[in-house]
């Protein structure tokens, strides 16, 4: 289990990602649908230009309830008035693919991240959570 290892070698090569026109109640669906807590926010080129955590959606309801115009919780209504553009996190810290999984491991632990989008070349091509670093040591 050497920490000198690439994160390729454990990250998810083919993760779940959405785009900024991507409506709220379909981020709401990829984060039920598939076992992810991170949704990296790519553009039509596959270039990461943020990233949605699910920690982020309840303050999304937060935010709505806290309003002086009340919004219906209605998933229509509230597709008007959030986008993904508003809750995703713009420009997050990256890995390269070829960054040691042992300085992906201080990345967690000093910034307290779960997950760090893997990019090469500036195209997204895999995501590396704490959990694969766990599942790898273990």
């Amino acid at each position: 289990m050497p920490l000198t290892k690439p994160v390729s070698a454990i990250m998810t090569i083919t993760p779940v990602v959405a785009n900024v026109s991507t409506e709220f109640s379909k981020v709401i669906r990829l984060f039920t649908e598939f076992p992810v807590h991170h949704l990296p926010i790519v553009d039509e080129f596959g270039r990461l230009i943020g990233i949605v955590s699910s920690n982020d959606l309840p303050k999304v309801f937060l935010n709505l309830c806290n309003r002086s115009e009340k919004i219906a919780m209605d998933f229509t209504e509230i597709d008007k008035a959030i986008t993904v553009k508003d809750i995703m996190t713009s420009n997050p810290i990256t890995i390269t693919s070829s960054e040691t999984i042992g300085n992906a491991a201080k990345i967690f632990a000093d910034k307290k991240f779960l997950a760090l989008p893997v990019v090469d070349n500036g195209v997204l091509i895999g995501i590396l959570s704490v959990k694969d670093v766990l599942a790898y040591i273990a």
